[in-house]
């Protein structure tokens, strides 16, 4: 046999995948197959300079060699391989490994819960996601980058864990599997190389894309599908569907069929002028047919697409009112009387107001602070300029904590105590001629003290000690110190518990101390309560 007949001829891509039943029809001998059905291969056309030993290294984990290579292929001269010759290597030998995906952006209020913990704590921008880690939105959308350029983009009140996140090195492959536990979410996935798999799954349905625009919603007993481009396998309890753009699908948990329906065109633009300068502006789209409907969405291209707002009306216009100079995505979408979402109009606006923009000073963007009375600072380059400071608990201002108005002072020290929280301040500036600008938004957190923890109750079984203390607000979890001395210089035992009790093995006629104290987050912190005295008589 020639070392030419024990390896499928060039064909020009170099990267492929196919099942071993499909590589019977090219040009290789019956003979080199063994009886038994082969997993699932991948081919590798050599290229100059390679050698088995050096693509080994490159591609196969460590379980395997390049004499499997030389096995598998049945190659009985290693030294007759030539550039063009392909090599099959089953799926399940190539390297790989798990790759973060990035959190981009942020509007309102997110959280991630680690795969190794039980609670979650406040999401920031720039955190890398792991696998088996979930991210939970409130009022507000996560924005997610994963290795290979694909993004997803989380809506609020939505819970979605990240099962798998492989990439399997130099192959360009990768294996992204999300399961949406509740809410929606729209995702951008770069086209896939041949051998990928991106899947997300809901409690009624899965979705199987190959490079594609789509979005996802899950809720009580159904999900539903918006296909923007390329196609989405969609698959429930009683089958699967090809669903391709520019339609929607529907899997309910209590009916055998797929509801497949056609998504509203997109809306045209009735504006030319991509240039604001004045506000307020208002730009209008086309209205559709059978729409009741519409939905826009405003994000900033200068930072990572972070999502300025979104909403919905009954008219297929946007009024711009306090927006800061920059550059905007733009999109308007109608709405169907199924509730089907349908495709985005895409328009780009730069806004470019002429009157002066508030510089903010203090606090810093992202500041803890102790004191729920914080110094706002900021200043003008024209003293004529008036300013008012904006507070809200969301980066949207929809939810106003206090109202300011107009003033020549460029410092305010609030009255009123602040909650612990994150809180979001911006400062209008009005000019002489009566035109209104607004600054950046910057994000503060007021930092809180937890309750302080009291041992309520103590049970004595033999040699056990039970311990119940009171459950306190914003704790995430509570730490438990046993001591033999009162002033707890020596610390027998510390544990971390989840709820709110513990059971302890202690040592007979000896006396002890307890104390506990609430695990806080970013935005607390806490001390121990009050101690326990314990002691365990002999029976």
């Amino acid at each position: 046999m020639t070392p030419s007949s024990c390896l499928v001829p060039y064909f020009k891509l170099s990267y492929f995948l196919c099942l071993s039943t499909i590589l019977s029809i090219l040009y290789i001998p019956s003979t080199l197959y063994a009886a038994e059905p082969r997993a699932e291969d991948w081919h590798y056309t050599l290229r100059p300079g390679d050698n088995l030993q050096k693509i080994s290294q490159t591609l196969l984990n460590r379980q395997h060699t390049w004499t499997d290579l030389v096995q598998h292929n049945q190659i009985e001269q290693v030294s007759a391989l030539a550039p063009g010759s392909i090599l099959r290597i089953p799926m399940h030998w190539l390297k790989h490994q798990p790759l973060p995906a990035t959190v981009k952006s942020i509007s309102g209020s997110a959280q991630i819960k680690r795969a190794s913990q039980t609670y979650f704590k406040l999401l920031k921008k720039s955190t890398q996601i792991r696998v088996g880690d979930e991210v939970a939105t409130r009022e507000g959308s996560v924005l997610i980058e994963f290795a290979d350029k694909s993004t997803i983009r989380l809506e609020k009140q939505s819970n979605l864990v990240f099962n798998k996140l492989s990439h399997f090195g130099k192959t360009g492959m990768v294996d992204t599997r999300l399961r949406l536990i509740k809410g929606s979410l729209s995702t951008e996935v770069t086209p896939l190389v041949k051998g990928s798999r991106y899947e997300i799954t809901t409690p009624s349905a899965v979705a199987a894309v190959r490079g594609t625009k789509f979005r996802l919603i899950s809720k009580n007993t159904e999900t539903k599908l918006e296909v923007l481009e390329g196609n989405v396998d969609f698959s429930g309890k009683y089958g699967s569907k090809i669903v391709a753009a520019g339609q929607g699908a529907t899997i309910r948990q209590d009916r055998t069929s797929i509801e497949i329906n056609k998504l509203p065109s997109a809306p045209k633009p009735l504006f030319a002028n991509k240039i604001i300068e004045d506000l307020p502006a208002k730009l209008r789209w086309e209205e559709q047919k059978a729409s009741d409907e519409y939905r826009f969405e405003l994000t900033d291209a200068n930072k990572n697409n972070k999502r300025i707002a979104t909403s919905k009306s009954s008219e297929p216009e946007l009024n711009l009112t306090h927006i800061q100079n920059g550059d905007y995505d733009i999109s308007m979408r109608a709405i169907n009387q199924k509730n089907y979402e349908g495709i985005n109009s895409l328009s780009k606006i730069s806004v470019n107001i002429s009157s002066e923009v508030a510089e903010l000073l203090a606090p810093l963007d992202g500041s803890i602070i102790d004191t729920s009375t914080p110094n706002f600072v900021w200043q003008f380059k024209d003293p004529s300029v008036l300013g008012k400071l904006e507070l809200a608990k969301d980066a949207d201002f929809i939810l106003p904590v206090i109202k300011f108005d107009f003033g020549a002072d460029n410092k305010i020290q609030l009255k009123e105590s602040l909650q612990p929280g994150r809180y979001f301040w911006r400062v209008v500036a009005l000019a002489d001629d009566s035109e209104e600008s607004t600054s950046a938004v910057r994000e503060l957190s007021i930092r809180g003290v937890l309750s302080p923890i009291k041992i309520l109750s103590v049970n004595y079984v033999a040699s056990q000690v039970g311990l119940f203390w009171n459950s306190v607000d914003n704790a995430q979890g509570y730490i438990l110190q046993i001591s033999d001395s009162k002033s707890f210089k020596n610390i027998l035992k510390e544990q971390t518990l989840g709820k709110a009790k513990a059971h302890l093995r202690l040592n007979t006629d000896k006396q002890y101390y307890a104390r506990v104290k609430g695990i806080g987050n970013d935005l607390f912190t806490s001390d121990f309560g009050p101690t326990k005295s314990l002691f365990i008589k002999t029976k």
